[in-house]
């Protein structure tokens, strides 16, 4: 007897549909979340809280009334100056309509508001549905706390990219614009990190097993060594500090300072004896983009590619001043350069550009660092015949972690450049996405032929 065999593809394909359903049903909720707290204004906001907490009405918010320094019955920072007060009750309600608690609709009716009041662009893609609920909370929920000028920056910059952007990209985002706005608070931050720099062993750690904790976790003998020497260090780094006229540093300080010169022995040898210090041995690689804007001081941000950072360029200036590491000019690598070569073994110029130019894995959605990663090649090598294709060139090669090499080469997946550090990738289903340094856009078409794989195929039937 016959039966109807359901296929992979067709399932895809009502995954898809459903998905799409899902998504609209969510962003329906999302909006009225935000009209459930117009229908709950808080006619109060601006008297007495009735948990006793002082209110505030500062210049330049855009809705007074909302309680100084957090509210009690508020643990999760409800209020916010920058949208409207909503009736302490209405929460509930919501809440159990939706089969949540009352905290966990209190943040989704927040993080409505802040999309709307905060993030206009950002609200407006929602309604489109270009950006699903749960990307436009996170950016949110980044945002809460911070200045307008903050949410306005990230509401211009980010809002076209909140469809794609992932956790890691978007505090790379919050991170450089508080560089940008706030460069004095973010190195009076980074003062006060390094001084609470330590490198500590626990004691009372210490069990039958001879085992203990410290920074690091070893041997109790080992430790109780390294933590012998680390004071020794810190005691030497304090009398040349002294010597010098520098101001004088905590211990705990001068112990993490220990760390680096004791991974350098000849370094510490010398201290701990008084004599000069030897010639460096470390070694670091560190890419770094600089503009000419950065070299005459128009632009106090650069970036650290080797973690794809934005960075102050005084901190690029500190650490290329440091003595206590070997520092060697490398030639400048020009990103838009192309180096080919007729063997397998690809050029190391090429392998640092593909690296920098992707800076993950280029399978979609994947973050896994390009310097971890396979280097492939798109169109595969062909080992009895170079010349036919296959070509280790810029080209033709970008970085896959393992998994998705493994994905690519036997499981039908296939990807084509458009342009430098912009792939196109279709998987056997039928589905397209299109994967740049910003992230991952699902491309696939939606009005071809189910099952036939042909996007410019019309059904006539």
């Amino acid at each position: 007897m016959a039966t109807d065999t359901v296929t992979p593809t067709a399932m895809i394909a009502e995954l898809r549909e459903t998905t799409a359903t899902l998504r609209s049903a969510q962003t329906r909720v999302f909006v009225l979340a935000a009209e459930w707290a117009d229908a709950h204004p808080d006619e109060k906001a601006s008297g007495a809280c009735i948990h006793g907490c002082p209110t505030t009405g500062l210049p330049g918010e855009d809705f007074g009334g909302g309680c100084a320094n957090g509210c009690v019955g508020d643990p999760d920072g409800f209020d916010d100056p920058f949208i409207p007060s909503v009736r302490w009750d209405a929460p509930a309600a919501f809440g159990g309509a939706i089969g949540r608690s009352t905290n966990a609709a209190s943040c989704l009716i927040r993080d409505a508001l802040i999309v709307r009041h905060r993030l206009p662009r950002l609200w407006d893609r929602v309604l489109a549905g270009q950006v699903e609920p749960t990307k436009a909370r996170m950016l949110a929920r980044s945002i809460m706390g911070r200045p307008r000028d903050v949410s306005d920056h990230i509401d211009t910059h980010v809002a076209h990219l909140a469809h794609k952007i992932g956790e890691v990209a978007l505090e790379k985002k919050i991170d450089e614009a508080m560089l940008r706005l706030y460069p004095e608070q973010r190195e009076a931050d980074q003062l006060e990190a390094l001084d609470r720099r330590f490198v500590r062993l626990d004691e009372a750690s210490i069990n039958h097993t001879g085992i203990a904790d410290m920074a690091i976790r070893g041997d109790w003998k080992d430790l109780f060594d390294f933590d012998r020497a680390a004071t020794r260090v810190a005691a030497a780094i304090a009398a040349r500090d002294a010597a010098l006229g520098l101001p004088a540093e905590s211990l705990d300080v001068r112990r993490s300072r220990a760390i680096g010169i004791l991974a350098d022995p000849a370094a510490a040898l010398a201290l701990l004896a008084g004599d000069d210090a030897p010639a460096p041995s470390k070694r670091t690689e560190l890419v770094l983009h600089i503009t000419d804007t950065n070299l005459v001081g128009l632009d106090p941000v650069a970036r650290n590619l080797t973690r794809d950072r934005a960075v102050l360029d005084q901190l690029v200036r500190d650490w290329c001043s440091r003595t206590d590491t070997h520092l060697s000019i490398q030639p400048v690598l020009d990103l838009a350069d192309h180096d080919q070569t007729s063997v397998h073994q690809i050029k190391t110029r090429t392998r640092l550009r593909a690296d920098l130019i992707a800076g993950t894995c280029v399978f979609p959605w994947c973050t896994r660092p390009a310097r971890a990663c396979d280097h492939d090649h798109i169109v595969p090598f062909d080992h009895h015949d170079p010349t036919t294709g296959g070509t280790s060139c810029d080209c033709n090669i970008a970085p896959l972690c393992r998994h998705h090499h493994q994905l690519k080469t036997h499981a039908g997946w296939r990807y084509t450049p458009l342009e430098r550090g912009t792939w196109l990738w279709s998987d056997p289903h039928g589905q397209q996405f299109l994967r740049d340094p910003d992230g991952t856009t699902d491309v696939t078409p939606t009005d071809h032929r189910r099952g036939t794989g042909c996007r410019h195929q019309v059904n006539r039937q």
